[in-house]
C-alpha cells in the first residue's frame, strides 16, 4: 500500500496500489465476551475486519420493540481498526437472530437492538465491517 508523503507525485501506479496490510493487533473483549477470532487488514484506503465472539453471561433479551437497554459493550477495537464517525453494521447471533451494533470513534462496540423478545445466551456474536480510512 503507498504511504503518501508530502511532495510525492500522484500517478497511476501509486493510486491502484491495493496491496492488503494485515493489521494483527486484537479488540479486548468486554465482560462476559471473547475473541473467538478477528481479522483485519488496510487495502486501498480501506479497513476492513471481521470479528467472532464467544459470550458466557447472563442472558440478554430484547425489549417487545427490539431495544437491549442499556446497550450492551461487547468489545473495544484496536486504534487502527476504528471508524472516525459513529457507524452501524448489522451483528449474527449463532445463525438464529440478528441485531444492530453501534461503532464508536473510541473504538467500543455496543450491541444495541436485537429481533424483538429475542435473546443472546451461550452464543457467537459475529459482525464485520468496512470504511473508507484517511
Amino acid at each position: 500500500m503507498t504511504q503518501w508523503q508530502p511532495g510525492m507525485i500522484i500517478t497511476a501506479a501509486r493510486l491502484n496500489d491495493f496491496t492488503p496490510v494485515p493489521l494483527t493487533t486484537n479488540p479486548t473483549a468486554a465482560t462476559g465476551f471473547t475473541v473467538s477470532s478477528y481479522s483485519a487488514r488496510k487495502a486501498g484506503g480501506m479497513t476492513e475486519w471481521a470479528v467472532m465472539l464467544t459470550y458466557s453471561g447472563s442472558t440478554i433479551t430484547a425489549t417487545s420493540t427490539g431495544n437491549l437497554a442499556p446497550d450492551t459493550l461487547c468489545m473495544t477495537l484496536p486504534p487502527d481498526c476504528r471508524p472516525t464517525a459513529e457507524t452501524y453494521t448489522m451483528f449474527e447471533v449463532g445463525g438464529t437472530t440478528a441485531g444492530s451494533v453501534r461503532l464508536m470513534p473510541d473504538g467500543q462496540c455496543l450491541l444495541t437492538t436485537l429481533y424483538p423478545t429475542s435473546s443472546i445466551g451461550a452464543n457467537t456474536v459475529k459482525f464485520g465491517t468496512s470504511f473508507a480510512t484517511g
